[in-house]
């Protein structure tokens, strides 16, 4: 039988060892999930930057959009103008007759009022 401080270096031998591998273990756990980290960061980050220069574009666009419409509305509104001009100049009476017709059409859409609601 080997003498109890032999045995004692032997055991302090072996918890030695497993505590050198049990802290292995650990920095190589933690630098992988630092390494997985970093990689879920860079990703997100890739993935915002991507999403950020979408949505600029998409206001570009839509910015284009809203002008071209714009013009659009000004060029029908000159248009428009034009022509009342013209039925102005050329049929008064005939614009008069169209305002008097739209103004009663209007008048018939309005709803007309109870007695109910007077006498309450």
């Amino acid at each position: 039988m080997k003498p109890i401080g032999e045995t004692a270096r032997e055991t302090r031998a072996k918890a030695s060892e497993l505590a050198e591998k049990t802290a292995e273990n650990a920095r190589l756990t933690a630098e992988a999930a630092k390494a997985r980290i970093q990689d879920g960061y860079g990703r997100a980050r890739a993935a915002t930057e991507d999403l950020a220069a979408k949505a600029s574009e998409q206001a570009g666009v839509a910015r284009e959009a809203a002008g071209e419409a714009l013009e659009k509305g000004k060029a029908q509104a000159k248009r428009a103008n034009s022509k009342l001009k013209d039925v102005a100049e050329k049929q008064p009476l005939a614009l008069v007759a169209g305002a008097v017709a739209i103004g009663a059409l209007f008048g018939s859409l309005l709803p007309k009022g109870r007695k109910d609601d007077a006498d309450s």
